[in-house]
């Protein structure tokens, strides 16, 4: 995995990407919020730094950095997208439907679980970026007074 300190163009050109400026800009915006974010996020954060770029490429550009393994793509709930840059190479978390609430989960743990799978199933699971869905148990918007 490229180094965080790296510039976009040094990050791209070790991933065989073309430094392009919409490239650069959105590794940039990526970098900068450490969260996840939508393309219309994206795209207004991008505004925001003075680059403007049409919905379609940066859809592009987010595909072509998540298929180099840059950025991850999660469908975080029904019908929301979004879109996080990567630091390391494996990269999980949880995330309570109730709430909405993401919370990284721990790589060993994780790996933890690939070595049972496969164990038990011989099956060899390939998890880099892990994003498991439930109900957080002290969740603030789960009325806990029965």
């Amino acid at each position: 995995m490229p180094e965080s300190n790296d510039s976009p163009n040094d990050v791209l050109r070790g991933s065989g990407l073309r430094a392009t400026p919409a490239r650069r800009a959105v590794i940039d915006v990526l970098r900068e919020s450490r969260n996840h974010m939508t393309v219309i996020e994206v795209i207004d954060a991008l505004a925001l730094s003075g680059s403007r770029f049409d919905q379609s490429t940066v859809y592009r550009v987010l595909s072509d950095l998540g298929g180099v393994g840059l950025v991850a793509e999660s469908r975080l709930s029904p019908g929301d997208t979004v879109f996080e840059w990567i630091s390391q190479s494996n990269h999980h978390h949880i995330q309570c439907t109730s709430c909405g609430r993401t919370l990284p989960l721990d790589d060993e743990l994780v790996q933890q679980f690939i070595s049972r799978v496969h164990e038990r199933h011989g099956f060899h699971v390939n998890a880099t970026h892990l994003v498991l869905s439930g109900i957080e148990h002290d969740c603030p918007a789960t009325d806990h007074s029965d």
